[in-house]
């Protein structure tokens, strides 16, 4: 038996862990994949449940220097058996890789994440369904959120029965959707609900549609509906395998997507093993699957003879898995190290930033479900200040929780405003974000957790200048006018925006906020390069008498990357006597890339002869999201106006 020092890890509890194993990830599809869920299996052969604590709290995994993010999906240590989804960083094509599995230490707390393992998680925890789902229901359908379970009901003797929800994030294809879930009759009729449960179009969930469904006493008939609108091909393959579950009894059901040979293909599987029955593959000629991004959704349903198969389905947990044919294999190495009194283990450590009094450090979320209540302490804990928070007309109200729990941890949220990439001409987009803006100053005025100001994504002004950097500031204007002198208004700044109107910008905004990264380019990432690429910019805004915040990119593992709390501690001593600089925000470049990439390019309005670019363009707004900012309520403008 090996034997090295007792680890110390990250984000720990306190205590140190006694023992820790080698498990090796070997990928099959020929692909590389990158932040993949991976189920890691303990059971009686591979595992010591007596040297863990009773519910694995004290679980941990690192690949490298980086503490892995981490799910317990099943722990019966009476049983001993257990099943745990870790997101790994990167598996290597036709390759392997090793991560290090840590327990024993009776003073860990539970780190067990799923909102930040997956690409999409919901447990119900709270009391309605509204923050990650889009409701329906018609013809008597009701829905109930309660002590952990959502429950689609159709109760009553009616045709046209539906409860349904749709998640209000979409998915690319290889994604995987599972539900654990249960089903109930309450009705004369021993069928009970239909349920399907799948993916389906953003728009309209009738257009594109994968879903599986399954009927009858006991769900022993299992169909799948498949809808290609692009094709124009309707599918529905029936009667092709059962579930056969007893009702009221908890299983889970995965609905799989993925692209192989560029068509697509889908399974299902039931408590992890896939039904081969179930397995269905477009061709040319009959290119049944829908490719495009996708809604997962799940449904209750009732018959159309209006029999009484009244009844509902529960909910117990959902996410949303990246997903390979081939998947990747574990193994574990079955050499058990016991910490004890050799090497020491390395551990990543949490970033420490020590801002001096005044300066402010934010991060940019881009959305909310990936930040419960634990990942919000984390970032106060890591020395972060400021949440940055995207915002649109649909989802304040939904924020109001997030929001309080920033603020019972001394952090200020403000609320990021960027324009409806849809929108076709300036007007529209001006209008747009005047809308937003007004429904957030309607939000402050009723919610016990106001948002401490907004931010605007400016145009880069890299078309017609005159015409585009111009309306800027007449929209700058128009959103000072409405939010008066009771909400702080912060502007990103591009890399590309023209020195000569920052002047202008900085007459209206209490804070400018320079980007020093672009989508596709190579970004600066050492404190020089970082200096000089703002260097006349701030010359700009310290002439004006303004006030400015500098934004870096990082990775997602910056909470443990030695690197960025040296980079933004030498930023900050860097400046520490300009009187313009108010701080720095750090925006995660995964999270940026991934808005900006999909981002539309401006549309030209060919009844003006102009470029059409307007306040706000698809690209540059999203992609100003990016430079998340932190705001201080600063009072140059007022102060002047006073």
């Amino acid at each position: 038996m090996q034997t090295c020092a007792a680890a110390t890890l990250a984000y720990s509890g306190g205590g140190e862990w006694n023992y820790s194993e080698d498990i090796i990830i070997n990928e099959n599809s020929g692909s590389s994949l990158t932040n993949y869920q991976v189920p890691i299996i303990l059971n009686s052969s591979n595992f010591d449940f007596s040297l863990a604590q009773s519910a694995g709290e004290d679980i941990r995994f690192t690949a490298g220097d980086t503490q892995l993010k981490y799910w317990i999906e099943e722990w019966d240590a009476n049983k001993e058996e257990a099943t745990i989804w870790v997101k790994v960083p990167s598996i290597p094509a036709a390759s392997s890789t090793t991560i290090t599995m840590y327990y024993g230490n009776p003073e860990a707390s539970d780190l067990s994440n799923g909102v930040t393992t997956f690409e999409f998680f919901d447990s119900f925890s709270g009391t309605s369904v509204f923050s990650n789902w889009e409701s329906f229901t018609t013809g008597g359908g009701e829905q109930k959120v309660g002590s952990g379970v959502c429950k689609l009901i159709v109760p009553k003797f009616h045709p046209e029965d539906v409860s349904s929800i749709k998640s209000k994030d979409e998915f690319p294809i290889n994604s995987m959707f599972v539900v654990r879930r249960s089903k109930t009759t309450t009705g004369t009729d021993s069928r009970g609900p239909v349920i399907s449960q799948g993916f389906v179009d953003p728009q309209k969930e009738t257009k594109n549609q994968i879903l599986a469904v399954s009927e009858l006493q006991n769900e022993t008939k299992i169909s799948w509906t498949l809808i290609n609108d692009k094709a124009d091909v309707r599918y529905y393959p029936s009667d092709l395998t059962d579930i056969n579950v007893v009702e009221g009894d908890w299983y889970t059901i995965g609905v799989a997507w993925y692209m192989e040979d560029k068509l697509g293909k889908i399974a299902m599987y039931k408590d992890g093993v896939r039904d081969s029955k179930m397995d269905l593959a477009s061709t040319e000629e009959n290119n049944y699957v829908p490719v495009g991004d996708m809604m997962v959704y799940i449904s209750a349903n009732s018959y159309s003879d209006v029999s009484d198969n009244t009844g509902y389905v529960s909910i117990d947990y959902a996410y949303v898995r990246n997903f390979v044919p081939d998947e990747p294999t574990v193994t574990m190495k079955g050499s058990m190290q016991e910490n004890n009194e050799a090497a020491t283990v390395e551990t990543p450590a949490r970033i420490n930033i020590t801002p001096a009094s005044g300066i402010m450090t934010a991060i940019s979320i881009f959305n909310t479900t990936d930040y419960d209540e634990n990942a919000i302490i984390e970032l106060k804990n890591s020395g972060l200040n400021t949440i940055m928070v995207l915002t649109n007309e649909d989802n304040i109200w939904n924020l109001e929780r997030f929001v309080k729990t920033a603020h019972d941890n001394d952090m200020q949220v403000y609320a990021m405003i960027f324009n409806d990439p849809n929108s076709a001409t300036n007007e529209d987009n001006s209008i747009f974000v005047k809308n937003v803006l007004q429904e957030i100053i309607d939000y402050n005025s009723k919610s016990l957790s106001a948002f401490d100001g907004v931010d605007i994504a400016l145009d880069p002004c890299t078309g017609d200048l005159d015409n585009a950097c111009a309306l800027n500031l007449l929209l700058l204007e128009d959103v000072r006018q409405i939010a008066g002198n009771e909400l702080a208004i912060a502007v990103d700044i591009p890399a590309s925006y023209t020195l000569s109107d920052i002047s202008g910008v900085s007459e209206t905004a209490d804070l400018i906020i320079l980007q020093t990264y672009e989508l596709g380019e190579t970004n600066p990432e050492t404190k020089s390069d970082i200096i000089d690429s703002v260097a006349s910019r701030m010359g700009e805004i310290r002439a004006s008498g303004g006030k400015a915040l500098i934004g870096i990119s990082v990775n997602k593992d910056f909470q443990t990357d030695a690197n960025v709390q040296s980079l933004l501690s030498e930023i900050e001593d860097y400046y520490a006597d300009d009187s313009a600089f108010m701080g720095t925000s750090i925006a995660v470049y995964e999270d940026y890339e991934a808005y900006a990439s999909v981002a539309a390019a401006p549309v030209e309005d060919n009844n003006s002869g102009s470029s059409g670019i307007p306040g706000f363009t698809g690209l540059s707004a999203i992609a100003g999201l990016a430079g998340v900012i932190a705001i201080s309520l600063i009072q140059k403008r007022r102060s002047k106006e006073k």
